[in-house]
């Protein structure tokens, strides 16, 4: 009897202990659908490394990557949970969070890359800008929030001092018009600044914003574009996001090596032409930086847009909660 009571009692202990393993996020049969999204343009140049092995990242965990030409759609896909991940540019990172989708910031994969360029070599630096007008791609956009902040920070008024022009609001079209030497002066990401340095010999860079930003804030770098993460993929699969995070900083390790490969990989997801791509991977500062470790550059230049100009960012700096 005593010893029909132990093999039930061993039985019993054997049931709790397999009920106490965790339970496998998803078996190698049948992976883990995890779903990215990434924005045409170098926002998306340090993601293509994702797509090799058709996306198997892991044994379990398959990437099913989406390109999409403008935020609008990314955003709203956020917002309803049909994407686990998305590159994004930084303030609308904060932007979208302030506004109450369920998102943390992963990690900055992006660094400043913008710059002046003169069509014509006549204008040398920020104190040859009075009086001159500076195209810029878009009101509201990345480029124009800068530009206004710097001018400002440099103690030049917006409308006085420098004309902000926003006529043309396709950076591919004012690269060309920058190159045929119809449009002076413009503010452009890259790789549109390569661009404009490759097919014009009279082209210069004027003002690299990423140093004006640093001789102005004290800060060294402000982050053009951020990976954020689900709040609730984050929660449920916290060893396929870690899984995740360093396939993702792989893959910026190998855009950054292999510029020419990494540059065919950009135009093949349909992210851009390689002929445009591959000479500007140098000069993108592709990075990737944990939340963590990025935390005070990247607040610095949350304080600094909201200073300037609090909607650009949702109305606040976001909270410590913001960061994974």
């Amino acid at each position: 009897m005593k010893h029909k009571i132990s093999l039930v009692f061993i039985a019993l202990l054997a049931m709790v202990a397999i009920g106490a393993q965790p339970v496998a996020e998803k078996s190698v049969d049948s992976p883990l659908e995890v779903h990215f999204a990434v924005m045409a343009g170098p926002t998306g140049f340090s993601s293509v490394a994702l797509n090799k092995n058709e996306g198997r990242v892991a044994d379990d965990i398959q990437i099913a990557m989406q390109v999409f030409p403008s935020p609008n759609e990314v955003v709203a896909r956020l917002a309803n949970g049909e994407l686990d991940f998305a590159c994004l540019p930084s303030n609308l990172a904060a932007n979208i969070y302030n506004k109450g989708v369920k998102i943390k910031l992963a990690a900055v994969i992006g660094n400043g890359m913008l710059s002046v360029v003169s069509s014509d070599g006549s204008v040398q630096g920020v104190g040859d800008l009075l009086g001159k007008t500076i195209h810029v791609p878009g009101a509201g956009s990345t480029p124009d929030q800068m530009a206004q902040l710097l001018l400002k920070e440099a103690g030049l008024a917006v409308g006085k001092d420098v004309v902000l022009d926003y006529s043309v609001a396709s950076p591919a079209q004012l690269a060309q018009l920058t190159i045929a030497g119809k449009v002076s002066l413009a503010m452009l990401p890259q790789p549109f600044v390569s661009m404009i340095l490759n097919g014009s010999k009279n082209a210069t860079e004027v003002v690299d914003i990423q140093v004006l930003y640093e001789d102005l804030s004290g800060v060294a770098n402000y982050p053009m574009s951020v990976m954020v993460v689900r709040e609730q993929f984050a929660k449920n699969h916290p060893r396929a996001l870690a899984q995740i995070l360093k396939a993702y900083e792989d893959s910026v390790a190998w855009v950054n090596a292999e510029p020419q490969a990494a540059g065919e990989a950009i135009e093949e997801a349909g992210i851009m032409k390689a002929a445009l791509a591959t000479p500007s991977i140098p000069f993108c500062n592709l990075v990737f930086v944990p939340s963590q470790e990025a935390k005070e550059e990247v607040q610095a230049y949350y304080r600094f847009l909201h200073s300037f100009s609090p909607a650009s960012i949702g109305g606040a700096v976001p909270a410590d909660n913001f960061y994974l």
